[in-house]
């Protein structure tokens, strides 16, 4: 019976004892993809925030929201 209270690893979950690191492939590719995507919707957002920091947009899109109407 085994009294240990962690549950063991799973079967190819830890590298083998003395093994280097992986340095890329494509855990590293999906990391610079995600960074890439975050930088995107930052800089989408960044500019989102300084056209609501222009008056004349602010009035020209609600002129175009009540044309709606």
């Amino acid at each position: 019976m085994n009294l240990d209270p962690h549950a063991p690893p799973l079967r190819g979950s830890l590298p083998p004892e003395g093994a280097e690191p992986p340095s890329g492939g494509r855990a590293a590719a999906r990391l610079w993809q995600r960074a890439l995507v975050w930088m995107g919707v930052i800089a989408v957002l960044l500019g989102t925030l300084t056209l609501y920091n222009q008056p004349g947009f602010l009035v020209n899109l609600a002129d175009q929201l009540w044309s709606c109407f």
